[in-house]
């Protein structure tokens, strides 16, 4: 099983992800989370955050969820696919897949902004980074309300694993 939580940075995927995270580990086995931002950490962050960059971390982590998948991990990510060209990739070789969009106003996410992302107005998707919005998301999710409201989501994508019928390698 992989679940990819996509959308632009501070939109909420590092948040629903590890919540989901949480609340599956102990009934999923072989069960791995991963971030964006600390994926880069296991390179020594030798890639910065031009759309290159970016890109060859997409690159990066699809390879390793696939590699992960064939041995019978089941995966949560919560990184941004900004390229098309690997939103396609991902729709295309994995199995037992979700992939949930999430969005948010732009200006929610600059009040928001925990990580002080958009205060820095360069390479920040969705500002001076072209976004474009995932296509065949299995799951839209808005996060333009409370952090209470929005970790019910978690209901929402449980109902859809069972609908798809996704399995627990």
């Amino acid at each position: 099983m992989i679940i990819w939580f996509k959308g632009i940075s501070g939109v909420g995927k590092s948040t629903l992800g590890k919540y989901f995270y949480q609340i599956k580990k102990k009934k999923i086995k072989n069960l791995v989370y991963i971030d964006g931002d600390i994926f880069r950490k296991l390179f020594k962050n030798d890639l910065g955050y031009s759309l290159k960059d970016r890109n060859k971390n997409a690159e990066r982590i699809c390879a390793f969820v696939k590699f992960l998948q064939t041995q019978k991990i089941n995966v949560i990510v919560a990184a941004n696919l900004t390229s098309r060209k690997y939103q396609r990739l991902s729709n295309k070789i994995y199995h037992n897949y979700l992939s949930i969009f999430i969005e948010s106003k732009l200006s929610n996410l600059k009040k928001r902004d925990n990580k002080k992302i958009y205060k820095k107005k360069k390479n920040i998707v969705g500002l001076s980074i072209k976004f474009n919005k995932p296509i065949n998301s299995d799951l839209y999710i808005r996060n333009d309300s409370s952090k209470r409201k929005f970790l019910k989501n978690i209901k929402l994508i449980e109902t859809l694993i069972k609908k798809k019928k996704i399995s627990y390698d």
